[in-house]
Formats: structure tokens, sequence, C-alpha cells
């Protein structure tokens, strides 16, 4: 039916729904699985596929969402920088040092970043946007600030809130 590949990654098979609708056509179906994340845990995938278009949609939810976890990482130096973060869609990202509070955005998904990627996200993003702030100079100070933090040359407490109690410090 069009679903090769998925078959490898599911627990178990929960519900396939025909869908005819103006969006996907005549002949297109939702299945719905369970599969085992080795990092995140049980997720329960919704996947959509419509034949004549191909794949449509494809989205996981946790299946144990549940019991809230704020991850506290103080980073001191360089090798701080490559702890490994699973950070959920749900979490809330915090920089005390720098006045940063960074909430989910809807189009948010889980994420496994070291704690420079995190650092990095924020530059490529604020970097281009600081001459539009409110306040420009204090915008360019927190870059600035950042690229040095990812050098390792400032000390700093990464503090993630999760709801979900999902985020988690990951050892390799």
């Amino acid at each position: 039916m069009g679903s090769e590949g998925f078959d490898s990654i599911a627990i178990e098979p929960m519900v396939e729904i025909p869908i005819d609708d103006p969006e996907c056509g005549s002949g297109g179906f939702m299945r719905i699985v369970r599969r085992m994340d080795p990092v995140a845990g049980p997720q329960i995938s919704v996947i959509v596929i419509c034949p004549g278009k191909g794949y449509k949609y494809f989205d996981e939810i946790p299946e144990n969402i549940g019991g809230g976890r704020t991850l506290v990482i103080r980073v001191n130096g360089y090798e701080d920088l490559s702890r490994i973060i699973m950070k959920s869609r749900s979490a809330t990202i915090m920089i005390p040092e720098i006045g940063l509070i960074s909430t989910p955005r809807s189009a948010a998904v889980d994420e496994i970043l070291t704690v420079d990627g995190i650092l990095e996200k924020y530059v490529d993003h604020l970097e281009p946007l600081c001459e539009n702030t409110e306040n420009p100079v204090k915008c360019r100070e927190v870059v600035e600030w950042m690229k040095r933090a990812m050098k390792g040359e400032e000390s700093f407490t990464l503090i993630i809130d999760d709801p979900t109690g999902r985020s988690t410090e990951i050892s390799i």
C-alpha cells in the first residue's frame, strides 16, 4: 500500500484508515503505529500517504508524556560544550546569564544536539535579525557572547525545562 520501510520500524500497527479528500485524492490512507525510538522511547507515529502525490505527512507523538523535568547543565569550559542533549519539542530553553528564555514554537521537533549546537542555532537565527530588533546593540552583544561561549570562553548555565519529562542528557 505504499508504506514500504515503515513496517521495519513499527513495534505494533494500531490502525489504518482510508482517506479520500480533496487534498489527498482517492486511495490515500493514514496509518498509526507504535515504534520504539532508541533515545526518545516509545512513540506513536502518524503516517499519511497519498498514492498520486507520494509522501504527505509524518509526525510522532511520544507515548510516555508526563512528569515534568528540568535539566540544569553548568558549562564551565570547552569540554562541556560537547555534552549531548535530547531536547523534546515541548521544552523551554533558558540561559540566565544573558536573559535568554526560548519557548517552543508550534513547528518545534524533538532534537538531539550538543550544548554548542544549541548555541549555534540561536546565533544562526538571531544574527541576521539583530538590525531589525528593538535594541540592535543588545542583540549583537548577545550574539557575540554566544559566539564566545561556543569557544568555551564564557561559563553559563543551560536550563531545559520540559513539561513532558522527556528531555535528557545522553551519554555516549
